[in-house]
């Protein structure tokens, strides 16, 4: 053969190897690109050993060149992947900027945008703890006994030994090739579906959720007896069964006296208790859930079997080779393996774009997850209600509670009430009034011919008694209004603390942490006065202050006046009664003037009696009036009280967290309104 024959004939040769096609990658690593080279290399060793017969004596100078584009596909960007793009983007920058919390779900979506930057082929991850033996499973899965090679078959089930891989990829390939933790194989089910086998073990929930989001389909193994009831899976299935494609593998020997339907009906039960939340265009159904039982160690008996028959070197009509050919029909054929091939490749055709479908869903999901954080923060603000709205109505509580105790507010329409102003009033009166009646009587001032004394007695009696028994049940109010103020101040403390400080959170800072309102509190701390015993005492002082420096005088005033006029008019009564009866007027006889001296007498003190009644009088009025101020005054002052010291400080956390709650809310809403506009862009 001369050297342009051969030349020509290495594309022909190319093209009569169909099992020999590479990969179609969608970005070459340093791995690809050795396995690459290493078929480049086969295939000109290959062409230059079957003619080396022919051209012993005719040595090209160099290796027949075979362009890269022909070993190498080019990178080919995903089919539609600009428009679900910008969306992930959107989603992640909300996650990013808005949510904060655990960035999860931000490096989820990251991952999908970089898994979205060229054409792979499909995934399907496998999973299921040891006891289920889903490694058995995929063994038997991609095992083609008469298309494997005894390199690649060992490649195969020697894929897990001494190591403890997390992660395993399987992927098609046109020679064996293993790397650290993926393997390549030439496996007709690998071609025939499109799709590599991602081995997943069940380490930590988010990591192995992670894992399944980056892939396109789901298989379950399980075992006979448990079932999913086991706690790997109980972490991770809400999450992973509200994607589409999963399919349900029992493996192993059912437990005695057990049908394959009661499993089924078993299992399927258990998948009905499980919440999952559907994501768009997908709904959970138990009753839909794809389920098969196969025996992965008879499969793998019977691989092992025809290999041990295909190895041996005898007739084919040989015993052993009968042998291990009927074994391995029959113990296949038990293992179900060859139906549970067919439902996948069955399955998986039918998601011709399955990045582009795991993109949409994972971008669906982390939506959803958004909405779950919204709702466990709308949660947060309606606890956050309920706990400003027990402290406005503690506050309220303890104010109404104090008020009703207290002296101002105590009495009865038309009656007296022990204890009230009224009450107090009443016995301070009444011991005015037998002063009134007694020493301070009209005889009584005419009898000591001087009134000094009135001012004197009732000062001292009035500072004695006038609002004394008030003082000392104010006093004891005092007190307690100031232990209800540090009550308050300290339940007001307490609940910006557990609005600001919540245990369990999503949010790194949370809705209702404002350094202006703490401020605020601890000013407003500062500048509100402590209750001392004599806070709510100024309206008696007042009061009796104004009784004795005004009211006391002007009765006194009163009174000697009184006194000066019944004086004078006596004295001029005599005197005119005298003149009349002495010369030279003579008017009157001795008898008569006598008579008319004594009724003048007798009209200047009725005159007086009249004057010191009327001054009585008009103090009445003047202690009613002060009485009732005082009354009105102690009232005023008490919720002065109340509003400007006791509940100023649970009255404004209460106000400025208000005003956080309905900011958050707002805030809320907005997100929302987000979430499903980017909804409808998926």
């Amino acid at each position: 053969m001369s050297l342009a024959r051969l030349a020509r004939s290495a594309p022909r040769c190319l093209a009569r190897q169909p099992s020999r096609q590479l990969p179609k990658y969608g970005a070459l690593s340093k791995n690809n690109l050795r396995s690459a080279r290493l078929s480049h290399t086969t295939v000109c060793t290959l062409l230059v050993k079957r003619h080396a017969s022919t051209a012993t004596a005719i040595k090209p100078p160099e290796p027949i060149p075979i362009p890269t584009e022909i070993i190498t596909p080019p990178i080919k960007p995903v089919p539609g992947a600009g428009d679900i793009t910008p969306v992930l983007e959107d989603i992640r920058n909300m996650l990013d900027s808005q949510i904060g919390g655990d960035d999860v779900w931000s490096r989820r979506l990251r991952d999908t945008l970089d898994d979205l930057t060229a054409e792979r082929r499909g995934r399907i991850a496998v999973i299921g703890d040891d006891l289920a033996g889903p490694k058995d499973v995929v063994s038997a899965l991609l095992q083609d006994p008469l298309a494997d090679t005894d390199e690649s078959r060992a490649a195969l089930l020697s894929r897990h030994e001494g190591a403890n891989i997390e992660v395993f990829q399987i992927g098609h390939g046109p020679l064996p090739q293993r790397e650290a933790e993926a393997l390549s194989l030439n496996a007709s089910w690998l071609q025939a579906t499109g799709y590599d086998v991602v081995e997943v073990n069940i380490k930590t929930a988010e990591d192995t959720i992670s894992t399944l989001l980056s892939t396109d389909s789901l298989l379950l193994v399980l075992d006979p007896i448990r079932l999913i009831d086991t706690p790997q899976l109980s972490a991770i299935l809400p999450l992973v069964l509200s994607r589409g494609s999963v399919h349900f593998v029992i493996n192993g020997h059912l437990p005695p006296h057990t049908s394959q339907s009661a499993i089924e009906s078993k299992l399927r039960d258990q998948l009905s208790r499980i919440k999952v939340d559907p994501i768009d265009d997908v709904t959970f159904n138990p009753a839909n859930i794809p389920i098969s039982f196969v025996k992965a160690e008879k499969a793998l008996d019977a691989l092992d079997a025809l290999a041990a028959g295909l190895g041996d070197n005898g007739p084919s009509t040989s015993t052993s080779k009968t042998k291990a050919f009927e074994i391995f029909q029959r113990q296949f054929l038990e293992s179900h393996i060859g139906p549970l091939q067919s439902s996948l490749l069955s399955s998986l055709q039918s998601f011709p774009e399955p990045q582009l479908s795991t993109a949409r869903q994972n971008a669906a999901l982390a939506l959803s997850h958004i909405e779950k954080v919204i709702s466990h923060d709308r949660d947060i603000v309606k606890d956050a209600q309920h706990t400003v709205s027990e402290l406005r109505r503690g506050a309220s509580q303890g104010a109404s509670k104090a008020k009703h105790l207290s002296v101002a507010s105590r009495g009865i329409e038309g009656g007296l009430v022990e204890g009230s102003v009224e009450y107090d009033m009443d016995r301070v009166k009444s011991g005015l009034e037998e002063k009134f009646l007694g020493r301070l009587s009209w005889l009584g001032l005419i009898g000591r011919t001087r009134v000094d004394d009135i001012q004197f007695e009732l000062s001292s009696y009035l500072s004695n008694q006038f609002g004394k028994d008030l003082e000392r049940q104010i006093i004891f109010e005092t007190g307690q209004l100031s232990n209800l103020q540090l009550h308050l101040d300290h339940k007001s403390d307490h609940t910006i603390r557990r609005l600001s400080h919540p245990t369990h959170t999503p949010s790194t800072t949370h809705p209702f942490t404002s350094p202006l309102l703490l401020n605020h509190l601890s000013t407003l701390s500062l500048s509100i006065p402590p209750l001392s015993p004599t806070s709510l005492l100024t309206p008696i002082s007042t009061r009796r202050d104004q009784l004795l420096n005004q009211s006391i005088p002007r009765l006194h005033s009163s009174a000697q006046r009184a006194l000066l006029t019944t004086y004078a008019t006596s004295l001029l009564g005599v005197s005119l009664s005298w003149i009349s009866y002495v010369p030279p007027i003579s008017l009157n006889s001795g008898a008569t003037a006598a008579g008319l001296g004594i009724l003048s007498i007798v009209a200047s003190l009725a005159l007086g009696q009249r004057l010191w009644g009327k001054a009585q009088k008009k103090f009445w009025r003047d202690w009613k009036r002060i009485t009732h101020m005082m009354k009105g005054d102690l009232e005023t002052r008490f919720d002065a009280a109340l509003q400007t010291q006791v509940l100023a400080k649970p009255l404004a956390a209460a106000d400025g967290l208000e005003k956080l709650i309905e900011k958050r809310e707002k805030r809320l809403d907005e997100l929302q309104d987000t979430v499903n506009s980017l909804s409808k862009r998926i």
